[in-house]
């Protein structure tokens, strides 16, 4: 009987109803997690911008050999600090919405995604390989329903 229950419960035609998911109103998660991944995408960009320029300004003009004079005069150095302090800012803003999107309810199939979608971004395939695993085919069963 128990096994019965266990396979009702997440029958395909049912998943979306006993998770109280997709109702017709606004979904608060949606919204606060595409922020959030929103800007994590421009801190991965900028993070992946940062290194490019400064493997080039390494390579090219030996920046850690210069002086903290000579690099701070240094023009073409000047965009690493300008992309280090936006890193910043984006980072304390998505750290605040950690918390929204902790006490936000998902109450569509695209805000529980979304939830996913940030926690995927949250767990470093290097630091744990086998959880970002599982989530990752967590969203795709949820994409084949």
């Amino acid at each position: 009987m128990l096994s019965k229950i266990h396979i009702h419960l997440f029958a395909k035609h049912d998943s979306s109803t006993i998770f109280g998911l997709g109702r017709s109103q606004p979904d608060k998660a949606v919204e606060v997690c595409s922020d959030w991944l929103d800007r994590h995408a421009d801190q991965t960009r900028l993070a992946e911008r940062w290194c490019k320029l400064e493997s080039f300004l390494i390579h090219e003009h030996d920046l850690f050999q210069l002086a903290e004079e000579e690099r701070a005069d240094f023009i073409e150095a000047a965009p690493l600090d300008l992309i280090s302090n936006r890193l910043d800012e984006l980072y304390a803003l998505n750290k605040k919405l950690i918390d929204r999107i902790s006490r936000s309810r998902a109450t569509t199939t695209l805000g529980l995604v979304r939830k996913l979608q940030v926690v995927l971004a949250l767990v470093h395939p290097d630091e744990n390989k086998e959880v970002h695993g599982l989530i990752q085919s967590i969203l795709r069963d949820i994409e084949l329903t």
